[in-house]
């Protein structure tokens, strides 16, 4: 089934799943929540990462099938970043890296701040910079890949979008800043849709990444 995948499969999943919570949360009257955690959007996201994942674990059982395991052997590479894909889609389900900003606030014993509030957004970009650590890493077994690279590039070019925006609704003085003073709260509402929006074309990106380099080795 995972050899069935094609790039475009990946981004149509993400556009159906932001169409149907865009539908559901209106029927609901509830649009936001289909765009936060345990919403549609969510589940989405943790499905786009297990596939990345299933997809990394792939190429490493096809890149040196019956060869022994050694530290030099090219599936180290893909079983780590499967591995990485992993834990992001339990990220995902679980919201660790919320719950470890809630859980490192009360063990400094201090208040949420609008300051502090972007200790989740830091802990996403540091998942971005091992991952990018990771990569260039491996670099010598990613080149010979190189269908592969430029969905990488689109990938974390809109992942560091996601992150950026992510920080600025942490800061409800941009709404002012636009001149949408009269509703606030609508206007942080389609940011946050806007972003998780970007969040699952990221993601869709990195998959189709893996798809080419899956394809690419049966070429």
């Amino acid at each position: 089934m995972l050899d069935k995948i094609r790039p475009v499969h990946a981004f149509a999943l993400a556009c159906l799943a932001l169409a149907l919570g865009v539908a559901v949360g209106l029927g609901l009257g509830d649009l936001d929540n289909q765009f936060r955690e345990s919403g549609i959007v969510t589940y989405t996201s943790a499905a786009l990462l297990a596939l990345t994942a299933a997809m990394s674990l792939r190429i490493g059982r096809l890149r040196r099938a019956g060869a022994g395991w050694s530290w030099r052997d090219p599936r180290i590479v893909w079983l780590a970043i499967g591995l990485g894909f992993v834990w992001l889609a339990l990220d995902d389900l679980a919201q660790i890296h919320e719950n470890l900003d809630r859980l490192l606030h009360r063990l400094a014993g201090i208040e949420e701040t609008p300051l502090t509030d972007r200790l989740d957004d830091l802990i996403i970009l540091a998942y971005g910079l091992i991952g990018a650590g990771v990569m260039w890493a491996c670099r010598s077994e990613l080149r010979r890949f190189p269908q592969m690279l430029g969905w990488l590039g689109i990938g974390a070019a809109l992942l560091v979008l996601q992150v950026a925006l992510d920080m600025l609704l942490n800061d409800a003085s941009w709404v002012m800043s636009l001149g949408i003073s009269a509703r606030p709260d609508l206007a942080h509402d389609l940011g946050e849709i806007a972003e998780e929006s970007i969040k699952l074309l990221a993601e869709a990106a990195f998959l189709s990444a893996f798809i080419k380099a899956r394809r690419g080795l049966a070429g």
